[in-house]
């Protein structure tokens, strides 16, 4: 087996489509205004970003606390996972495959997207109702430049990192030596200094130049609001850059 030549270059993951979760309905249709699909989306963005839940519930029919719990806890894991993702280091005996973090470190990673998230900087500017009886709805987005800052401080970040690892001799080990270091020395480490990288720098978010989008709100079958997975994962997309990777 060839071994990795442990260099400073950290291979990452292209980018994954979104999982968006399907929203709620709400409202009865014949008594739907311009305010309810503001709303709507305000509390969508309050509830996907920030875990506020009583609106949720206060607004729609037919959920719960538990499911806006279930909606914010999926948001915030896949993210996580996504961060840890495009960071990620190869697995040992596939460069094709990412090495996955242990549960403790994706737990930490979700802990530290909960704080990036509350940051989360954006303001559901206006509604209007269109001729075909959706609503388009104005938000405009200030991007949170987190990744930026991880880019922009990785070196230094890893710095002690790679002096204690430059100069151990991989050549020097059996196949089953290597990959039994490089997994349960190398990579736990590797990933304990990414996540304090990111930790280090959520005291520092920013947010990036304002970026405008208009979600169409529309109304299902039955009279209830929607919006479609695309729009929603067009404005996700807005909420933290990540144009740096």
């Amino acid at each position: 087996m060839k071994k990795m030549n442990l260099t400073k270059h950290i291979l990452t993951l292209s980018l994954a489509a979104l999982m968006i979760l399907g929203l709620a309905g709400c409202r009865d249709g014949d008594k739907i205004s311009t305010e309810d699909a503001k709303k709507c989306v305000q509390i969508e963005m309050d509830t996907t970003y920030k875990g506020q839940f009583s609106g949720f519930v206060e607004f729609y029919s037919n959920v719960t606390t538990s499911d806006a719990r279930e909606q914010y806890d999926s948001k915030i894991e896949y993210e996580a996972e996504y961060f840890m993702g495009i960071y990620g280091i190869p697995s040992p005996e596939d460069r094709n495959t990412t090495l996955t973090p242990s549960d403790m470190q994706l737990h930490q990673a979700r802990e530290l997207y909960k704080q990036i998230y509350a940051k989360a900087d954006y303001t559901v500017a206006s509604s209007s109702k269109q001729d075909d009886g959706t609503f388009a709805v104005k938000v405009n987005v200030r991007p949170l430049d987190i990744i930026k800052l991880v880019d922009d401080n990785f070196e230094d970040g890893f710095e002690a990192f790679w002096a204690k690892f430059d100069n151990v001799d991989v050549d020097s080990m059996s196949d089953d030596e290597y990959i039994d270091w490089y997994t349960n020395v190398f990579a736990p480490e590797y990933y304990d200094t990414l996540l304090n990288l990111l930790e280090t720098q959520i005291p520092n978010i920013g947010t990036l130049a304002e970026k405008n989008i208009v979600i169409q709100v529309q109304l299902s079958e039955d009279g209830s609001l929607f919006i479609s997975n695309e729009d929603f994962s067009n404005l996700d997309w807005l909420i933290i850059d990540y144009n740096a990777q």
